[in-house]
């Protein structure tokens, strides 16, 4: 097994008086949590990167913009994600996108297509993000382009969404399995690394340093962030729709493992948390021009840590770095949450003091006696929307 001081080292050298360090590497779904860390730390080798996604004029979906992004490039990483993980959506997603990508990538010359998949993809095929998964590297690997593949346990940065995917009221039910988490600038190191080296031609897995019960992680995570939710064990408890077996979600043996320790990414975290003594909820931003964005987008800038901002009907919250939404009426007397108090995730309704966790809409204290309706919010580079939230038996993972 690759040792974490292993992997740190390779990752540094990567491209460093390689021959191949200044290659056109173009990142699909460079603006993302993951894609953006990428497209920096593949600059700084030297490489020429090219951050495609929509909002730069590149759909790998539609195949709008691939030809001219592909043009003259040595190396495409795929990084992109689903908008969608309903079980049609998802598969239509992964191999609409790959095909594309593989076609004009062929076309273009490409020499090395690099994807993202994730850790299981080939033994938890009752979860149809999972399934999707699995057919996008068949496609890749029955293409002519030569490929590396990498499957990445889940990052640390989505460990509150699988908590919040598992909450019914104020309680978190998760399973005892087994999980390896990463975090994220660990998985940006491997990718990079893979990347800038030749065709693995095969696959590779990238895990965490340390394993975790899940349930152990999940109410550890929640205290660090006093965050009152009560965990509770079961076995049979559904990860996105789905039960896990004990090693569903950890690495083989012969996986890369990062450096970097979840206590030690929790600590840095919570630190970069300003501090959530009650305040009147603050709108930073500037009013969200119509002709700048469609119905329910908004720029990311306008939403800073500890703050509100009303798109429509809907009020975004941003609590150390993380976005939830909420109504805005409060379900006592429809009071305005967005003309409340925020302390963490818990929001203070103007007129009565009902209190409200604005990330599961749970009622913390009333007269509310009905939760919130919550709202997701996607994030593609500056810009966020919101979107309804999915039901429970609708929910999939995502990495």
């Amino acid at each position: 097994m690759i040792t974490p001081f292993e992997m740190a080292v390779s990752s540094v050298r990567v491209g460093v008086g390689d021959e191949r360090c200044d290659m056109k590497i173009v990142v699909v779904g460079g603006s993302g949590i993951l894609g953006s860390k990428l497209v920096a730390t593949l600059s700084a080798y030297g490489h020429e990167v090219v951050a495609a996604s929509r909002r730069s004029g590149v759909d790998a979906v539609t195949g709008e913009g691939l030809t001219e992004a592909l043009r003259g490039a040595a190396v495409v990483v795929d990084v992109s994600n689903s908008p969608s993980f309903q079980d049609a959506a998802v598969m239509k997603f992964f191999e609409t996108s790959t095909h594309n990508l593989l076609t004009h990538g062929a076309a273009a010359g490409v020499g090395h297509h690099v994807a993202l998949s994730v850790v299981g993809s080939g033994r938890f095929l009752k979860n149809a993000y999972f399934r999707a998964k699995l057919a996008q590297e068949k496609l890749i690997k029955e293409s002519s382009i030569p490929y590396s593949i990498i499957q990445p346990t889940q990052f640390f940065e989505f460990v509150a969404n699988i908590a919040d995917a598992a909450t019914h009221g104020n309680v978190v039910r998760v399973s005892p399995a087994l999980i390896q988490p990463i975090a994220a600038d660990d998985v940006a190191s491997a990718v990079a690394s893979i990347a800038g080296g030749p065709p693995l031609n095969g696959t590779v897995e990238v895990a965490g340093p340390e394993s975790f019960h899940l349930d152990a992680l999940i109410r550890r995570s929640l205290s660090a962030r006093n965050d009152p939710r009560e965990v509770i064990t079961d076995p049979h408890a559904l990860y996105f729709g789905a039960e896990l077996s004990e090693r569903t979600l950890v690495a083989g043996d012969d996986a890369r493992l990062g450096a970097i320790l979840f206590e030690e990414w929790l600590r840095r975290s919570i630190a970069e948390t300003p501090q959530t003594n009650p305040q009147r909820v603050e709108n930073a931003g500037a009013p969200i021009q119509p002709a700048a964005f469609k119905e329910h987008e908004f720029r990311i800038i306008e939403v800073p840590p500890g703050s509100a901002l009303l798109v429509g009907d809907v009020v975004v919250f941003n609590v150390g770095g993380r976005f939830c939404a909420t109504q805005n009426t409060c379900t006592h007397r429809q009071g305005p949450l967005s003309e409340g108090t925020l302390d963490g995730s818990t929001v203070t309704c103007p007129y009565h003091d009902a209190q409200f966790d604005v990330c599961t809409g749970a009622v913390l204290r009333g007269p509310a006696r009905e939760p919130l309706e919550t709202f997701r919010v996607l994030v593609d580079g500056e810009v966020g929307r919101t979107a309804p939230a999915l039901q429970s038996h609708q929910r999939e993972t995502r990495i």
